[in-house]
């Protein structure tokens, strides 16, 4: 895995936001916690070491050329922000347990990951809104789309069923696009893979 050139890309989108009070401080916590060796899940999406980081570059680059299409006057910086960072839970519970630890079990070949029994048990996504929370001061648009990025998948999608924020809706989408196409299928589908080049 060339992770070196992963984490370059991070940095460049970094960068582009690191003017904002507490971005710089929010990342360091979770690279000191696992950001660049996270999986991104446990057995699904890239359930490898660096998986989180290429899952959030992945969000953040569809996103970005979605919101120039759909959302021309949301900030630049509210969606790097709010993709990057929507799956710090991934890292952290926000108490210095790591989320995902190897699974040495039996089953490992089917399950790479486990979940940390020592984590906090809390709600993912509201729990990566906390864990932001701590370092930055979010607008309510950015709330809304980090603790609701997982859209109508889990049960609290029932709190904002009938006013979901635009950026909730860009996020929720670049998210399940990652997941179930681009890191699923990007060298299965030529369809699939032209599409997103053509982006």
């Amino acid at each position: 895995m060339e992770l070196e050139k992963y984490k370059n890309e991070y940095n460049e989108l970094l960068k582009k936001i690191s003017y904002r009070k507490g971005v710089i401080e929010l990342a360091s916590y979770l690279e000191k916690h696992g950001y660049f060796s996270a999986p991104a899940s446990t057995k699904y999406h890239l359930c490898i070491e660096g998986g989180l980081l290429i899952h959030s570059l992945n969000v953040t680059k569809l996103a970005l050329k979605l919101k120039e299409i759909l959302l021309p006057d949301i900030s630049e910086e509210s969606v790097i922000l709010c993709s990057l960072f929507h799956d710090a839970h991934k890292v952290t519970d926000g108490f210095g347990n790591i989320t995902y630890i190897k699974n040495e079990g039996y089953d490992k070949e089917k399950q790479p990951y486990i979940w940390n029994k020592d984590q906090m048990n809390f709600s993912g996504a509201q729990k990566s809104l906390l864990i932001i929370s701590k370092f930055v001061d979010l607008t309510q648009d950015e709330m809304q789309a980090i603790a609701y990025h997982d859209g109508p998948f889990v049960p609290s999608w029932e709190d904002i069923k009938g006013d979901p924020y635009p950026l909730t809706l860009l996020l929720h989408f670049a998210d399940m696009w990652s997941s179930w196409i681009t890191e699923k299928q990007k060298d299965k589908n030529s369809f699939t893979k032209k599409f997103i080049q053509d982006l």
